[in-house]
């Protein structure tokens, strides 16, 4: 298996922008955070206030507590059985033996998005823009968990009291 760099596995939050990027998850996370960085994959690391370091997950929705500190999350990130769950290191070196590399300003992404087939299938990785990766993330779970949408009444029940849908 390749070699990987820290910078085939992780973004340093000085190459994002953060406000950018959280704009595409609307109200998912709320008050004032520290950027820390990316995974290759566009999951969002950052520091609360208390200390605590969040994950926001693009592959599987929501914001989840990492670390109780940023000196248990950097133990964190040196753990490779850490690495390999949640960076996706051994995903990384196939893509990096198979000779896929993401430019700058590039994240890598699925096509389609897992969520729509169910598991992650490392054929279909390309690199994308950070925003655009993340505006299909959010886009594709919102989706996911959006109630049904309401069907339209018609023209004539719309003029009619409801009372008086039944038969005259």
């Amino acid at each position: 298996m390749s070699t990987l760099s820290w910078e085939d596995l992780f973004v340093d939050a000085r190459h994002l922008d953060f406000n950018a990027l959280l704009a595409e998850w609307r109200g998912l996370v709320v008050g004032p955070i520290a950027p820390i960085g990316a995974s290759v994959f566009g999951d969002l690391f950052f520091e609360r206030k208390s200390g605590e370091v969040e994950k926001l997950d693009v592959l599987e929705g929501g914001v989840h507590r990492v670390a109780a500190n940023s000196r248990e999350f950097a133990a964190l990130m040196n753990s490779v059985e850490w690495q390999k769950l949640n960076l996706l290191s051994e995903g990384v070196a196939l893509l990096k033996e198979k000779g896929l590399s993401r430019g700058p300003g590039q994240f890598v992404g699925f096509a389609p998005h897992p969520a729509i087939t169910g598991k992650i299938v490392w054929s279909s990785v390309i690199p994308l823009d950070f925003i655009v990766w993340n505006s299909i993330c959010a886009q594709t779970l919102a989706a996911r968990t959006a109630p049904a949408p309401t069907p339209p009444l018609n023209s004539e029940s719309a003029k009619r009291p409801w009372w008086r849908l039944g038969g005259r």
